[in-house]
C-alpha cells in the first residue's frame, strides 16, 4: 500500500490525498496423501482519490473517486466458487456545515460493479456452467447530524439509503465449501441489497467519564443472507464414500434490523492506582419480513464489565462477558446456548536499549468455559467453538 497526501495554500483544491494497494494472496489445500488438492489465488489492485477543496460559504468538503479491480480463482476438487473477476468504479461527495442546531453532513456515492464468471473449466463438469456476467449500478446517500446542546452532552443522529452489489460468492457459489462442511449455492439472478438506515446516538462527556446510548433501524427492501433450506445434499468425497451436508442458499428477502448499544466509561482513584471501569449493553433482532421468522445467525444480546488498573509502569485489567442463549432462530436452525466467560491480564512498561517496551501477560477464558457463538452457521458451531482457557506472554517494543 502506498498513501500520499499533497497540501495546497491557496486555490480551489486546498488538499489531494491518495491511497494505492495490491494484494497477492494464494493457498493450497494439502491433502493426507501429500498432494495439493485446490489452490485458491486473489490477485487485487485498489485506488482512491479523495480532493478537499476549499471552503463554499460554510460548506467545506471532499470529492473522491475509487476504483478495485479483484480476480479470483479456485482450482482443484473443493472449489465451491468458479474463477471470477469483479471491478468496481465509485464517485462519492462528503459535505459539512454549520448551523444554528449544530454539524450538518450530507453524503452521495454513485457506483458501477460489474461480477463475471468464467463458469466450467471443463465444459463436462456441469458445475458452474457456462461464463456469464452481472452489472450493477448503485446509488447511496446519507444525511448526518452532531447537535451538542450542553456542555458534555451530544446528539447525533443518522439517515442512510445504501445499495450493495451482491459478491462473486453470493452469486455463483456452487459445491461444498470444506471450511463449514456445508453445500452452498449462489444466486446469479440475485439483484442489489437496498436499506434504509436510521441511527441515532446520545453522549454525555466530562473528564475521562464517558456515557453512549445508541439505537439504529434498519429495513431492506432486499437483504442478501446465507440461509439453511434444511435439506441435505449427498456429494462423494476424495475416497468415493458417500457423505450428506447440509445445503446452504444465498437469498434476498424484505428484512428488518432493530438494535440498542449502551456504554459508559468511568475512572476513579483508590490508593494511587487509577482505575478505569467500563460496561457495555448490544442487543439485535432482525425479522425476515418475507417468511416471517427471525434471519438467521445473529448476535445474542450481550454484557460486558472490565476494569483497568494502572499505577506506574504496572497494569492489570479484568473483563467479564455474558452472552444469553439465543432462541430467536429460523425454523432451520437450533438454539445456541448462552455463557460467561472471564479474561484477565497484566502488563508492564519499561525501557530497553532506549526504546518503549511492553511486557504482558493475559489469561483468556480463565474458568475454561464452553461457548459457541450464535453467528456461525449451524455445520460450525459444534466443531469450533470460541477459544477455551489460553495462556499469551509477549514483549512488545516501539522504535
Amino acid at each position: 500500500a502506498l498513501d500520499g497526501e499533497w497540501r495546497l495554500p491557496e486555490g480551489p483544491l486546498r488538499s489531494l490525498r491518495a491511497r494505492l494497494g495490491r494484494t497477492v494472496y494464494e493457498h493450497r489445500e494439502i491433502e493426507g496423501s501429500g498432494e495439493v488438492g485446490t489452490v485458491f489465488a486473489t490477485r487485487g489492485s485498489e485506488a482512491r482519490l479523495e480532493a478537499e477543496h476549499a471552503p463554499l460559504g460554510p460548506l467545506r468538503g471532499v470529492l473522491g473517486a475509487q476504483w478495485e479491480d479483484s480476480d479470483f480463482s479456485a482450482l482443484g476438487e473443493e472449489a465451491f466458487v468458479p474463477s471470477t473477476t469483479t471491478r468496481k468504479q465509485g464517485l462519492f461527495v462528503l459535505e459539512e456545515a454549520a448551523w444554528p442546531l449544530g454539524t450538518l453532513s450530507g453524503g452521495v456515492r454513485v457506483e458501477r460493479a460489474r461480477v463475471a464468471s468464467a463458469g466450467d473449466a471443463d465444459p463436462a463438469a456441469g458445475q458452474f456452467g457456462a461464463a456469464q456476467q452481472r452489472r450493477f449500478s448503485l446509488r447511496s446517500a446519507s444525511l448526518a447530524n452532531l447537535w451538542t446542546f450542553a456542555p458534555g452532552w451530544s446528539l447525533a443522529t443518522t439517515l442512510a439509503g445504501t445499495e450493495r452489489a451482491p459478491t462473486s460468492f453470493e452469486l455463483y457459489a456452487n459445491g461444498v465449501h470444506a471450511a463449514t462442511g456445508a453445500y452452498e449455492r449462489g444466486d446469479p439472478t440475485l439483484g442489489v441489497e437496498r436499506g434504509r438506515n436510521l441511527d441515532v446516538a446520545l453522549r454525555w462527556a466530562q473528564g475521562d467519564s464517558e456515557v453512549r446510548i445508541g439505537a439504529f433501524e434498519s429495513r431492506f427492501s432486499r437483504f442478501i443472507t446465507l440461509a439453511a433450506t434444511g435439506a441435505d445434499i449427498d456429494v462423494v468425497d476424495e475416497d468415493g464414500n458417500v457423505e450428506s451436508v447440509p445445503e446452504y442458499q444465498f437469498r434476498a428477502a424484505r428484512a428488518r434490523l432493530r438494535g440498542v448499544e449502551v456504554q459508559g466509561r468511568h475512572r476513579l482513584g483508590l490508593g494511587g492506582w487509577a482505575l478505569d471501569l467500563q460496561a457495555q449493553l448490544d442487543l439485535v433482532r432482525g425479522d425476515d419480513l418475507d417468511r416471517g421468522e427471525p434471519l438467521p445467525r445473529l448476535a445474542p444480546a450481550r454484557v460486558r464489565l472490565a476494569v483497568d488498573a494502572t499505577h506506574g509502569p504496572w497494569g492489570l485489567s479484568a473483563s467479564l462477558e455474558h452472552a444469553q442463549r439465543q432462541r430467536r432462530v429460523p425454523a432451520t436452525d437450533t438454539a445456541t446456548g448462552g455463557y460467561t466467560v472471564l479474561d484477565l491480564a497484566a502488563t508492564r512498561r519499561f525501557e530497553w536499549g532506549g526504546h518503549e517496551a511492553l511486557a504482558f501477560v493475559k489469561l483468556g477464558n480463565v474458568g475454561d468455559t464452553l461457548a459457541r457463538s450464535a453467528t456461525s452457521i449451524a455445520s460450525v458451531r459444534d466443531l469450533a467453538p470460541l477459544p477455551g482457557r489460553a495462556l499469551k506472554a509477549g514483549l512488545r517494543v516501539s522504535f
